[in-house]
């Protein structure tokens, strides 16, 4: 749980205890952190600073967010696009108890993800805020008989990535919502994606974020204009570095 009251905490605490299950409260600060051990997080919508909201939208657990329709419909924190659910206060006792066993429940049905083996090709992710470039490069992925997903930010990237399993992912470094030096930092974070090549590109090469890419863990770092075919033969590449290196 986290951004609840005092007396929030203790009447959630006690619903979930009546139905044997462990509840914690954690600050915000250390949201990125908890999120990862828990089955699920629960948080009140308009207690989280920017910090805590974009924590909780990288979260890898699923969420079931608190708070008023008005703050959802808004754009708070962009929380319609968070994995998980969304619940009007005030709540029953009965109804956060459903909500949460649903969504445990469907997150751990996600988590059985067809394996990258058992596709007839090859999957992209490429999230670029760029149409034209986003265009150019999905014909020429699928013309070569590679698929594509595609999303336009960072944060609808990074849900992309966990509902999909790509096997190589494209990440522009400027985007909306999340940069993708974030997305990158937070794939590398996530036990189920942090062995996924990744290629950064950019409009620049300084050399900061060349090495910033780098430490993150980016596997190329591809500058800006960048020929589509230039783009297809490193993902050529890195896809097929990946498969001779990944188990059998």
């Amino acid at each position: 749980m986290c951004g609840f009251d005092a007396g929030e905490a203790q009447r959630i605490c006690r619903i979930l205890c009546s139905a044997n299950s462990l509840a914690c409260v954690f600050d915000e600060r250390l949201l990125s952190e908890s999120a990862g051990i828990c089955d699920a997080v629960l948080i009140k919508l308009a207690s989280l600073s920017p910090d805590g909201l974009r924590a909780a939208a990288t979260s890898p657990s699923p969420i079931l967010v608190t708070g008023s329709s008005q703050a959802l419909l808004e754009g708070v924190g962009a929380a319609y696009l968070w994995h998980g659910d969304f619940m009007n206060q005030p709540f029953q006792d009965a109804e956060l108890l459903l909500r949460l066993y649903r969504l445990i429940g469907s997150a751990a049905g996600s988590r059985a993800v067809t394996p990258a083996t058992a596709r007839t090709e090859p999957l992209v992710l490429l999230a670029d805020d760029d149409p034209e470039l986003i265009a150019l490069v999905d014909v020429t992925l699928r013309t070569d008989g590679i698929g594509c997903r595609t999303a336009d930010n960072g944060l609808v990237a990074l849900r992309l990535a966990r509902e999909i399993m790509p096997d190589l992912i494209i990440l522009d470094v400027k985007m909306p919502g999340m940069s993708g030096f974030e997305v990158l930092e937070t794939i590398r974070r996530d036990p189920r994606l942090r062995s996924l090549p990744v290629i950064l590109l950019t409009g620049c090469d300084d050399p900061a974020d060349i090495r910033r890419g780098s430490e993150l863990g980016a596997n190329q770092y591809i500058a800006k204009p960048v020929s589509p075919n230039i783009l297809l033969n490193r993902v050529k590449q890195l896809l097929s570095t990946h498969a001779d290196n990944s188990p059998v």
